[in-house]
């Protein structure tokens, strides 16, 4: 696996793969449509796309195997803020030049919170989209 999983959900190898696998509801984790929709990191999302949090990974470790510790700090602090598995998000602007940073709104009806995510933060969230319709 490319990156250490910090947050997730459904099961083990739902970060790598395009669709969330079947398995999660077989396990009793049910989400909302879970199965039908696409996961991508939240750099991918346009303006004003919505989704659900699926996780938070970090980037690859070093050659010894071990997370860079500002990586991690910075993954867990994603978490902290509010970017956890099942928290509904859109993306409400992007920065100039160069798309840098995206504003990002996070939350639903216990509250919502906005925030400007650098694009390295915003790679490591990773996004189950919303049917646009």
């Amino acid at each position: 696996m490319p990156g250490q999983v910090l947050a997730r959900f459904g099961d083990p190898v739902s970060l790598d793969a395009a669709q969330v696998a079947p398995p999660a509801r077989e396990r009793g984790i049910v989400t909302p449509d879970a199965e039908t929709r696409t996961m991508v990191r939240l750099t991918t999302l346009s303006r004003n796309a919505t989704g659900t949090v699926a996780g938070v990974r970090v980037h690859a470790p070093g050659a010894d195997g071990a997370l860079d510790p500002a990586d991690e700090r910075m993954a867990l602090r994603l978490i902290e803020i509010g970017f956890v598995q099942g928290a509904t998000l859109r993306v409400i602007a992007f920065g100039q030049p160069g798309d840098d940073p995206i504003g990002v709104r996070v939350g639903g009806r216990g509250g919502v919170s906005t925030f400007a995510l650098r694009r390295n933060e915003a790679s490591c969230v990773w996004v189950w989209v919303d049917k646009q319709s």
